[in-house]
C-alpha cells in the first residue's frame, strides 16, 4: 500500500522530483561513477558500517528508513544488523541498481526500494530509526539535511533515533602553502599594477584623476580571485589552530533553524608559528542514537585532516593577504553561513577576523565566500 505505481521492475515510484532541481542536483547522483567515488571513501563507509553493525541491538526487529539510499549499502547493513523492515528511499534512477544489488544479496524480503523524494512517499508505518548519508561539502552544502529533518518530523516514531545523531563544524587556521593560491595572488597583483598604469595614463592623457575608483577595483578583483572557497585535502601540519564552532543535535534542530543564517563567534588560538593563508573548515558527525534509544556503541565520522582523506576534503577560505602568526596568538572570528538566494543547495560563508598576530594588529574585513 504505497502511493504511486509499482513498475514492472518492482520499484514503487513516488511523484518525480521537480525538473530544475532534478537536472542540477539529482542527476549527478544517478551515475554509478559518482556512487563509486563515495563508496571508495573507506573512512566514510567504515564508520557507517561500524555505527550500524556494532549497534545491532538497537536495529534488531526495528523498522528503518534510509534516506537518499544510493546503491542501498546502508540499507543492506541495517537488514544484516537485524532490522525487520527497511525502506530504501532514493530519488534517482540509482534506485534500479539498488534493487538489483539488494536482490543479489538476498535481502529483497526485508528491504523495499522506493524511487522518489522522501517528502512524497506514503509509508503505512513509521520508523524506529532513520539512517542517511546526507552530509555535503562543509556539511551543509546541498541541504539534504532538510529532507532528513522533514522525515524525522513525519516518518519517525516519537523517541526514534537518527543515524548520525549529531553534527558539528570545525574551523581552523591554515598555513599559506597552497601553490594554486600563489598563482591567483600573482594574477591579482598583475591586474592591480595594470590598473595603476591605467590611472597614471588617465591623469596624463585625459586629465582625469581616476584613483578614487582604485579601492572599488581592488575589491572587484578580490571577489573574482578569492571569493570561491576551494575544496582541498589538507595535511595535519598545515593546520595551526582549530576550534569546534557550531554543533547540532539532529533530534531537536528544526527546519527553520536550518533555513536561517547560522552565526558563530569564536577565538582561534594558534598552535604554532607560520604564515596564515586562510581559514579551513570541516565537519564531524556522531552516531549516538537518541535519548530514548541511545546507541550501545557511539561512533564518530570525522573529515578532519588528522583522520585522513575523505571525498569531502576541507573547505579553504583564502585570505587576500596572508599574515604572519606566532604560537599563542589569538584571532577573533565572526562567521555567518547562509543559503544562496539563487540556489538554496549552495551556501555562502561570510568571515571577519581580527586580533594581534605576530605582535601586529590584524584586521580582515567582512569577506564573502561561495561554497559551490
Amino acid at each position: 500500500g504505497m502511493d504511486g505505481k509499482s513498475g514492472a521492475d518492482g520499484i514503487v515510484k513516488a511523484k518525480a522530483p521537480d525538473e530544475v532541481d532534478y537536472a542540477n542536483y539529482f542527476c549527478a547522483y544517478a551515475e554509478l561513477y559518482h556512487q563509486k567515488q563515495m563508496l571508495v571513501d573507506t573512512i566514510r563507509m567504515e564508520q557507517y558500517m561500524q555505527a550500524i553493525m556494532a549497534n545491532s541491538k538497537c536495529f534488531k526487529d526495528k523498522v528503518v528508513i534510509d534516506i537518499g539510499a544510493g546503491t542501498g549499502i546502508l540499507s543492506i547493513w541495517a537488514a544484516r544488523a537485524g532490522a525487520s523492515r527497511v525502506y530504501a528511499i532514493e530519488a534517482t534512477e540509482m534506485a534500479l541498481y539498488a534493487r538489483q544489488l539488494i536482490h543479489a544479496n538476498g535481502l529483497s524480503k526485508t528491504i523495499t526500494v522506493i524511487q522518489g523524494k522522501a517528502e512524497e512517499v506514503d509509508l503505512k508505518e513509521k520508523a524506529d530509526i532513520i539512517i542517511s548519508e546526507w552530509m555535503g561539502c562543509f556539511l551543509l552544502r546541498e541541504s539534504m539535511l532538510d529532507t532528513v529533518i522533514w522525515a524525522r518530523d513525519n516518518l519517525l516514531k516519537k523517541g526514534g533515533a537518527l543515524y548520525p545523531s549529531h553534527a558539528r563544524i570545525v574551523m581552523a587556521a591554515m598555513q599559506d602553502i597552497d601553490r594554486r593560491m600563489d598563482g591567483k595572488r600573482q594574477m591579482n597583483n598583475a591586474d592591480k599594477r595594470e590598473w595603476a598604469t591605467f590611472v597614471a595614463m588617465a591623469r596624463k592623457k585625459y586629465l582625469v584623476d581616476m584613483s578614487i575608483l582604485t579601492r572599488a577595483y581592488h575589491e572587484e578583483l578580490g571577489d573574482y580571485y578569492f571569493k570561491t572557497a576551494m575544496c582541498l585535502n589538507l595535511t595535519p601540519n598545515q593546520i595551526i589552530g582549530e576550534k569546534r564552532v557550531m554543533e547540532w543535535d539532529l533530534h531537536t534542530v528544526t527546519l527553520d533553524d536550518l533555513r536561517k543564517d547560522k552565526i558563530a563567534e569564536f577565538e582561534l588560538k594558534m598552535t604554532g608559528n607560520g604564515v596564515m593563508g586562510g581559514l579551513a573548515g570541516w565537519f564531524d558527525v556522531d552516531f549516538k542514537g537518541s535519548k530514548q534509544s541511545p546507541a550501545t556503541e557511539g561512533v564518530v565520522l570525522s573529515t578532519s585532516p588528522h583522520v585522513g582523506i575523505t571525498h569531502w576534503g576541507q573547505q579553504a577560505f583564502f585570505l587576500h593577504v596572508p599574515t604572519r602568526v606566532m604560537k599563542g596568538d589569538t584571532a577573533k572570528v565572526l562567521m555567518k553561513i547562509s543559503r544562496q538566494k539563487k540556489n538554496d543547495r549552495m551556501i555562502d560563508v561570510t568571515l571577519e577576523m581580527n586580533g594581534t598576530l605576530a605582535s601586529k594588529p590584524y584586521k580582515m574585513p567582512k569577506t564573502l565566500y561561495h561554497v559551490e
